[in-house]
């Protein structure tokens, strides 16, 4: 009998384990269909613009996301902590789809609205989970050490899905800049399908009754007692918001330099291509070189791209867009391992989301400036102050990590 209870045990603990090496293989799935979702990403300004959008508000749509994304960012972290990895991300997938569906149907700025709101409930769900789903299933596998490995591979996967659909949304976007929101829907649909499948890891969970008193707690620890977490968010923070400011200046820059329609898919392509290069080589540069070495190179890549476009008003400008994207890929799986090895698997979620939380809240405070002043001024200008303010705020990061520098784990 007691043979018969082990061998029972025995074989439910390994099909516990196939199920948590299952998880990577789906996170990897999960991360080719969230790349699918990006097929109208090339023509996203041009697809505004036929809908008699002006610049302004095409920021102003961006903003009322970011807003949205910092208003859900903690609480849907916490709620990926509190009840599951595997739920956060059922909504996750659902609303983004929900999201998409409404950009399919729609052609009003209000209608747009409705769906960057859709679309943030989706971001804000997913944002955290999907590293903190990775860590605890590797941790449960003892195989931590294989995160960064791990993580590069999802940027890899999901940017090169991305690449290769952004070509083709440009294509799409020759007979319909519609279509390509229409073509969308399947990818997140089965992206849907696979949330569905998830193993939930064993772990601690927040036993937290006082759930608001709980997210205080971890919010200060992360930005105000931890000098060391809160300076690697501020960082990914304040690049990330340089990155996607970047972005949105893609296409008008493409445009001032008068690229044909058809190739702004296989421009927006290459680009994130050469970034889902660099995210997988993360981990092997981490063999070369101090960690904190390789931030300082990545702040300094993005300060001196955006100062050059100031100035390069051709298109060998969109070189510096490239090292931007390269810059970004490298810094995310980069700071993804370093606040897992900071924090514990009860609060993971929480702290990873706090990294996005600033990145949103500085983007949806700047872009509305930044779309104003697109209005108003002409772009090399427009990225030339973009780029001394933001090369400001990273040199006095850079100065206020100094007495922490060596608490950084290397």
């Amino acid at each position: 009998m007691s043979l018969v209870i082990h061998l029972q045990y025995t074989s439910s603990v390994d099909e516990y384990q196939r199920n948590l090496r299952g998880n990577i293989k789906k996170l990897y799935a999960l991360s080719i269909t969230n790349g699918g979702a990006f097929f109208a990403l090339p023509i996203f300004v041009l697809f505004y613009q036929e809908n008699d959008l002006s610049l302004a508000q095409i920021f102003l749509t961006q903003a009322v996301y970011s807003i949205g994304v910092v208003v859900l960012e903690i609480p849907s972290g916490y709620f990926s902590d509190h009840f599951g990895r595997k739920p956060t991300l059922i909504i996750a997938t659902l609303f983004w789809f929900l999201g998409y569906l409404v950009y399919a149907l729609s052609g009003t700025f209000g209608g747009f609205i409705v769906a960057e709101l859709l679309i943030a409930v989706g971001a804000s769900f997913l944002s955290g989970t999907t590293d903190a789903l990775a860590y605890d299933s590797l941790l449960e596998l003892k195989e931590e050490d294989r995160y960064r490995s791990v993580a590069s591979h999802q940027s890899f996967l999901h940017f090169a899905s991305e690449g290769i659909i952004s070509v083709l949304g440009g294509l799409i976007a020759l007979v319909s800049l519609r279509m390509t929101f229409v073509v969308t829907l399947p990818f997140l649909a089965l992206g849907f399908l696979i949330a569905l499948t998830f193993q939930e890891p064993k772990r601690h969970r927040i036993q937290e009754t006082q759930h608001l008193k709980k997210i205080w707690n971890v919010c200060t620890h992360t930005l105000i007692r931890s000098a060391p977490l809160r300076s690697i968010i501020l960082l990914w923070a304040i690049v990330s918001t340089m990155s996607l400011t970047l972005f949105w200046l893609t296409q008008p820059f493409e445009l001032m330099v008068e690229v044909p329609l058809v190739w702004f898919g296989v421009v927006h392509g290459v680009i994130v291509f050469a970034g889902a290069i660099a995210s997988k080589c993360t981990p092997f540069l981490a063999r070369w070189m101090d960690d904190r070495l390789l931030m300082l190179l990545i702040a300094g890549a993005v300060a001196v791209s955006y100062l050059a476009l100031g100035f390069v008003t051709t298109l060998y400008g969109l070189a510096f867009f490239f090292v931007v994207r390269i810059a970004w890929s490298l810094l995310t799986p980069l700071t993804s391992d370093l606040i897992n090895r900071m924090t514990t698997s009860d609060v993971r979620a929480t702290t990873l989301s706090m990294r996005s939380f600033l990145g949103r809240i500085i983007f949806a405070i700047s872009s509305p400036f930044i779309g104003a002043m697109m209005d108003t001024s002409s772009l090399p200008e427009t990225m030339l102050i973009v780029g001394l303010i933001g090369s400001a705020v990273l040199g006095l990061l850079f100065l206020l990590m100094r007495p922490v520098w060596k608490q950084i784990p290397a």
